[in-house]
């Protein structure tokens, strides 16, 4: 008798969500897919449970990617209405390119307090 029974990764795509504040282009606000990856136990290749998951944003605007703390991405895969607190995210990859004007979208010198093109606060 032979069993047979593995260990596979996956993901899934949890949405679009509103993330209250992007670093990276001080976007506000704006809502960005959330990916959830996990790492699956299977047995006769039918998957018994799911450990080691892990949840990720990206920003609309550059493309930075950010790692959400473990029990943040588990209330955003709960509700699907959640805000993504930007105080449970993390960077992980993506160029630092310098900041981005929320209101007309230029990038600028990361040391302004206010948008050269158009005077937003930043």
């Amino acid at each position: 008798m032979f069993f047979i029974v593995g260990i596979t990764s996956g993901t899934t795509n949890l949405g679009f969500r509103v993330c209250g504040y992007f670093s990276c282009c001080s976007l506000r606000k704006q809502t960005a897919m959330v990916t959830c990856v996990y790492r699956q136990f299977t047995f006769f290749f039918l998957p018994l449970f799911r450990f080691g998951k892990r949840y990720f944003v990206s920003c609309p605007n550059c493309g930075a990617v950010y790692e959400i703390d473990r029990e943040e991405g588990k209330r955003i895969e709960r509700d699907p209405a959640a805000v993504i607190n930007p105080d449970r995210i993390f960077r992980v990859a993506g160029q630092h390119s310098g900041r981005f004007c929320p209101n007309c979208g230029k990038q600028v010198n990361p040391d302004c307090r206010f948008c050269p093109y158009c005077g937003t606060k930043l």
